[in-house]
């Protein structure tokens, strides 16, 4: 792959508190600088999605007029060869590939006092090719040199202790993939940033066909679900 290094794709799937894994050094070195500087021209009035709200704050999306790199980036996250990796370690089978239009996918960036409460994500939503998509699993690619401000960690809740048990720091090409239905996830802390750093990411999300009109655990299709009443205290 042009991208991805391939010797860290032999990575484990932890349990605790739901399946994921956290993968440092995900692409190769030599692609990191043209990345950024291609994320430094997404600037907020090139952004689709302002995030304003109680639910998340001073966040930017973008999910279209990225440059080369970008693209065949997402390119490869999407193709035969990585979703074959993704199918083996997960165990899910029949992911849609080659397709960068499904839902979710693009550049997020969040700037000072900017959060995400935390949430499970929608389980499934009806696509004009495809018709009724399961989402199984979500890629987040952290891009941010130097990380050392205080906030911004991905938190991962357990439904057993009801309580925040893993945090992982958002450091420049560190990636971070896990099952989505059902399990909650976020960064509540407002971000300290200085004026014009933000928290960034790249992110895709994977999908399967769904038969039944059912979610996975054949129960009924869940929306996002927010769960404001938790806090990253620490």
């Amino acid at each position: 792959m042009r991208f991805i290094d391939e010797t860290k794709m032999e990575f484990q799937i932890m349990n605790t508190p739901f399946p994921h894994t956290v993968i440092d050094g995900f692409l190769k070195t030599s692609v990191l600088p043209d990345i950024l500087q291609e994320m430094e021209q997404l600037t907020p009035n090139k952004s689709y999605y302002f995030g304003n709200q109680e639910i998340e704050r001073n966040k930017y999306a973008f999910k279209s007029g990225f440059d080369i790199y970008l693209t065949n980036l997402f390119k490869e996250l999407n193709s035969d060869e990585f979703i074959d990796i993704l199918e083996r370690k997960t165990g899910i089978t029949g992911i849609i590939r080659n397709n960068l239009e499904l839902e979710g996918a693009g550049v997020h960036k969040v700037y000072n006092g900017g959060f995400l409460c935390m949430h499970t994500d929608f389980e499934a939503y009806y696509d004009k090719q495809y018709g009724l998509l399961d989402r199984r699993l979500n890629l987040l690619l952290y891009m941010n040199p130097e990380w050392s401000y205080k906030g911004g960690e991905l938190c991962l809740f357990d439904k057993t202790s009801e309580t925040i048990v893993s945090k992982v720091a958002p450091l420049l090409n560190r990636c971070v993939i896990f099952l989505t239905p059902g399990n909650i996830h976020g960064h509540p802390m407002p971000l300290e940033l200085p004026q014009g750093v933000s928290r960034q990411s790249i992110t895709t999300y994977y999908y399967t066909h769904n038969t039944t009109g059912l979610n996975i655990n054949n129960g009924i299709i869940q929306p996002v679900k927010w769960y404001h009443d938790i806090k990253d205290l620490e």
